[in-house]
């Protein structure tokens, strides 16, 4: 592995990393600092043709809490690709990456959430290498009974195509649970 592919996977981990603690609002936890963890996913055919779907499993135990709480669940995912080479530094963030777009739902706990339309810049489109735009799924609460998340979600993190058209499970649980 050469200087450069080990700079472009430590960026790649370090911007994961930013984006989950930026998603969950960097949450003070009591108990400790819970960070999501990314879980082993098995993608069911069924989504949408061109987008995705994500189906929320949420533990009895948050189900309860949510409800009580009229507290709701965000769904959000981020495109991104690595840069090919000679792309323009106007396309290339700080870490490293294009930003493509990003989808963002707020709904009620459980279920599916549909990203039937997926809205990338064409322009930026042309700038990612061969491994194509890659997709972060992030799921946590809204905040509307606690300025903290209370939840602790699995993650996607990989290939926008893998998923296009198939609903991708992620699992949360209470972060005390």
């Amino acid at each position: 592995m050469n200087t450069l592919s080990i700079q472009h996977g430590v960026k790649r981990v370090l911007s994961l990393a930013a984006l989950v603690l930026l998603a969950n609002g960097c949450a003070r936890q009591q108990s400790g600092a819970i960070a999501s963890e990314k879980t082993e996913q098995q993608i069911e055919v069924g989504g949408p043709a061109n987008g995705f779907s994500v189906n929320l499993a949420l533990s009895e135990r948050a189900k309860k809490t949510l409800s009580e709480r009229k507290e709701t669940v965000v769904v959000a995912g981020y495109v991104t690709g690595s840069p090919k080479p000679g792309t323009p530094k106007q396309y290339v963030s700080d870490m490293g990456e294009i930003a493509l777009g990003q989808v963002l739902a707020e709904v009620e706990p459980g279920g599916d959430v549909n990203f039937n339309e997926l809205k990338l810049r064409p322009d930026a489109l042309k700038q990612v290498d061969a491994q194509g735009p890659q997709l972060l799924i992030n799921v946590f609460s809204g905040r509307r009974s606690s300025k903290d998340n209370l939840l602790n979600c699995g993650i996607y993190d990989g290939s926008l195509k893998a998923v296009q058209g198939r609903k991708i499970p992620i699992s949360c649980k209470l972060i005390r649970e």
